[in-house]
């Protein structure tokens, strides 16, 4: 009974000790959040983010860390990657496309739902939050050129 009561007091003292940890790294983090705004104003990273991040790599940048996916949502950007056909032809033309790792395309599969199918006779799949179609996959892969990834999917 002695050792049950000593174990509830130490979990009881962990559970305290963590709810006190998290409101320290909250108060931390706005504090580093402010001063870094303090160093370049909405309108800079605005610019910033509109010059040189391009739409597909906008949810990479906000997951790297809290501060750019604050940002990036702040900014009203849209976190959403592309994966059409004709949008990877017209980044592909204007030397805009940007390449992924065979990491991305785990990551992709680790973190989202993979759905099969074609949708047969729709040149535009219907988006599904969460989710990316295999077929998305296997053209952007080939849009890239790379066999490696291709054997991997």
């Amino acid at each position: 009974a002695m050792k049950a009561q000593g174990n509830k007091a130490v979990r009881e003292a962990i559970e305290s000790l963590m709810q006190d940890l998290r409101a320290v790294c909250t108060e931390l983090e706005a504090k580093n959040r402010d001063e870094l705004l303090k160093k370049l104003p909405p309108e800079l990273w605005s610019k910033i983010v509109d010059e040189n991040v391009r739409q597909n790599d906008l949810l990479a940048l906000s997951m790297t860390c809290r501060f750019f996916g604050d940002t990036t949502k702040d900014l009203g950007k849209n976190m959403e990657t592309k994966l059409e056909r004709d949008y990877l032809l017209d980044l592909q033309k204007g030397g805009k496309m940007a390449s992924h790792s065979l990491g991305w395309f785990r990551w992709v599969f680790d973190s989202m739902e993979i759905l099969a199918g074609s949708e047969e006779g729709r040149s535009v799949k219907t988006p599904v939050k969460g989710a990316v179609y295999m077929e998305l996959l296997l053209n952007y892969a080939a849009f890239q050129g790379s066999v490696e990834i291709l054997r991997w999917l």
